[in-house]
């Protein structure tokens, strides 16, 4: 229940975080049978929030394990549907939980549910594609040819491109890829570590065309053309001079509690990747908190008209101040 009531807020709230965003490929992830979303991990968090916003089936994210040692934040991320998977760092008593890791994302899959997987491993706010893990090519062995005899499983890759990684008012695109199913492998499975190999191979070459890398040594002006071009065919939205006007009077009002927020949380998150996942998750559910109360308190003193106009109209100038600059 937390978690169709988180997804509803979600869906609200990205438009009005957003500048655009943008889904290529829809059609190639499978609605009612076993899928394995592959994912580049540019933006920690909100990478999932993203990707799970799009799609009609509950998405179950396996995500780093550190974060669940606290009892009631592991109860909260299990809410919505967050499994921990652990890294070889971390000990092997965590290690061995992995086990447990594949057979509920096993159970996830063949109930005809989708779990997202990040193959990198590591987020960096960057525009490339990092070395792959292995992990994800085992789930999908041993979903193949293990004893989840998951034959129909979809591997699904997916590109997610930022045009920066600080805060609102961005376009993001997300491409799904043409899905890896067993026969796409020549490498006969009793190979294992050349079929791991291969696979690993197939997949990144799938990400990597859904998405953009920036060669390294670019300059700020050069990086910002090249990121332009790749969202010509998810253009700006366009401005006239009363949107431009209703845009920048969203904007003026929203600026104090957006600063207020936007500062704690870049303090707080300094040196760290989670500075988009951290906002986002406060304004997702303060923000909707702050307008009721406001328009509770305006309606109490000017009437409820009123009140119902500002309940409505300060999230529509909260989405006109992102997508009209």
């Amino acid at each position: 229940m937390f978690y169709l009531f988180t997804r509803f807020l979600v869906r609200l709230a990205l438009p009005i975080f957003l500048r655009r965003l943008c889904v290529v490929g829809q059609w190639a992830v499978p609605q009612r049978s076993p899928v394995l979303l592959a994912s580049n991990h540019p933006d920690s968090f909100f990478d999932a929030v993203v990707v799970g916003s799009i799609l009609p089936q509950p998405i179950h994210t396996l995500t780093r394990g550190d974060v669940f040692r606290k009892p009631k934040v592991a109860f909260w991320l299990r809410q919505i549907h967050l499994i921990p998977v652990f890294r070889g760092s971390e000990g092997r008593q965590y290690v061995q939980n992995n086990r447990d890791t594949f057979d509920e994302s096993l159970q996830v899959m063949q109930s005809g549910e989708a779990v997202l997987v990040f193959p990198e491993g590591l987020c960096i706010n960057e525009w490339r594609l990092r070395p792959l893990g292995k992990g994800t090519a085992r789930m999908a062995y041993q979903s193949w040819y293990g004893a989840g005899g998951l034959t129909s499983l979809a591997v699904v890759p997916v590109g997610l491109t930022y045009e920066h990684y600080r805060g609102a008012g961005k376009r993001v695109k997300v491409c799904f890829g043409e899905s890896i199913l067993p026969h796409h492998l020549t490498t006969a499975p009793a190979d294992y570590e050349k079929w791991l190999r291969e696979f690993n191979g197939v997949l990144a070459e799938r990400i990597s065309a859904c998405m953009l890398e920036l060669p390294a040594g670019l300059t700020t002006d050069e990086q910002a053309q090249q990121i332009d071009t790749y969202f010509a065919d998810c253009p700006k939205p366009a401005v006239n001079a009363l949107t431009r006007l209703v845009g920048s009077m969203g904007r003026a009002i929203h600026r104090p509690l957006y600063r207020y927020f936007s500062q704690r949380v870049a303090v707080r998150t300094a040196g760290t990747v989670f500075y988009d996942s951290v906002l986002f998750g406060l304004l997702l559910y303060l923000y909707p908190l702050l307008v009721l109360l406001l328009a509770f308190f305006v309606g109490l003193v000017a009437g409820g008209v009123w009140g119902i106009a500002v309940f409505i109209g300060l999230p529509l100038l909260a989405w006109a101040g992102n997508r009209y600059r």
